[in-house]
């Protein structure tokens, strides 16, 4: 499946991780969508490198949606919690949409002064923002390999290069750790919101689409955009 053209491999049940990354065939990252006591689904998200990722937004939107589409979940509202903590989803199947609700965003700081042009945001998963008033894909190219891996960053960092197009939107190209060039991500859209100081709605186009974000009365971010399947 992906979400705006971020691809993952969406396994129902228990698995072998370290095997269901082999198969990838140069998908992003492995979904290991499994019961919970309390919510509709567990999800465990693992990157193309095997390493395991607390947050993944536009898998989530897939794993909400092959829910509802598979009919093992009978409502087109539902809860996936992941190692970030419980979702709500809203699956709107007649446009294969799926809104999802994240965290309270953590603005975060650096010590490191050579790093301190990046605005840090926890979205249950790290990012970095770097605003750039350049092509973000090729800024990618020269700097996302070199910041991500930072040994200051001890869990490694995902880092969107972004550019602001106007008051709500920005252009945004994603490097992430255990995966590399991304054509889009979630959280990383929900990062850029975030640094954008706009209440919303904030529109974040990648090279995989567009993605929608906004605030909820609880001052989660709140992500919008497609999902579907290869």
């Amino acid at each position: 499946m992906h979400g705006a053209s971020n691809r993952f491999l969406v396994h129902l049940g228990e698995g072998d991780p370290e095997k269901l990354c082999q198969q990838l065939h140069g998908a992003d990252g492995v979904l290991l969508v499994q019961e919970d006591d309390e919510v509709d689904a567990f999800v465990r998200i693992f990157n193309a490198d095997g390493s395991e990722a607390e947050q993944c937004g536009n898998g989530l939107r897939c794993v909400a949606l092959h829910l509802v589409r598979s009919k093992l979940v009978e409502k087109n509202e539902l809860a996936i919690r992941t190692l970030a903590g419980v979702s709500q989803c809203v699956v709107r199947e007649d446009c294969n949409e799926v809104e999802v609700s994240l965290c309270i965003p953590i603005v975060e700081s650096c010590a490191d002064s050579s790093l301190e042009n990046l605005f840090y945001v926890n979205m249950g998963n790290p990012n970095a923002v770097y605003w750039t008033e350049d092509d973000p894909v090729e800024v990618r190219e020269a700097l996302g390999e070199q910041l991500s891996s930072n040994t200051q960053f001890i869990n490694g960092m995902n880092v969107h290069f972004a550019r602001r197009d106007g008051e709500q939107y920005a252009t945004c190209a994603s490097f992430e750790r255990g995966v590399g060039n991304t054509h889009a991500s979630g959280t990383g859209g929900a990062s850029v919101f975030v640094a954008s100081g706009v209440v919303g709605p904030f529109y974040v186009s990648s090279v995989g689409g567009t993605l929608t974000y906004r605030f909820n009365e609880k001052g989660e971010v709140v992500m919008a955009g497609p999902a579907g399947y290869e």
